[in-house]
């Protein structure tokens, strides 16, 4: 609050201590980080983090500067938000090709029997593990899932 030399001096000084404080206790941490690295469990945890990072990197909350409709760069979380707002609604409120495309072709109306669940299960199953569900019989594909 008082801005007199000596208080300045004094600030400087505690500033400075924070500082060695702060670097001391950093160091700390990371010698016993790179300790517990070299164990099993540590080996886990590095995996971990590397993981999280990744996902941290490819989150779209992460995106903070878009350009608007004219090419400038907007920085504000506001405005990023409301672009991102102008966007979707252009893009859900516009014409679909398809459905034009559509109006000339006759449909076909047949029947399509319930999928069951010994069918699901045997498609589960020849899955690799980690893999999407995409459902590839012709039955499925004509949207009677």
């Amino acid at each position: 609050m008082d801005r007199t030399e000596e208080n300045r001096q004094e600030y400087k000084e505690l500033q400075h201590r924070v500082k060695r404080e702060v670097s001391k206790a950093k160091q700390k941490a990371y010698n016993e980080l790179y300790t517990r690295l070299d164990t099993r469990e540590g080996e886990k945890d590095l995996y971990r983090l590397a993981r999280q990072r990744d996902r941290n990197e490819k989150d779209v909350q992460q995106v903070r500067v878009i350009k608007d409709r004219d090419g400038r760069v907007l920085t504000s979380e506001e405005s990023v938000q409301r672009r991102w707002k102008e966007y979707f609604e252009e893009l859900m409120n516009e014409e679909n090709e398809r459905e034009k495309r559509v109006e000339g072709v006759n449909s076909v109306e047949q029947n399509v029997d319930k999928i069951r669940k010994d069918e699901v299960r045997k498609a589960l199953k020849r899955m690799k593990s980690g893999k999407q569900f995409v459902l590839t019989t012709s039955r499925w594909r004509s949207g009677s899932v």
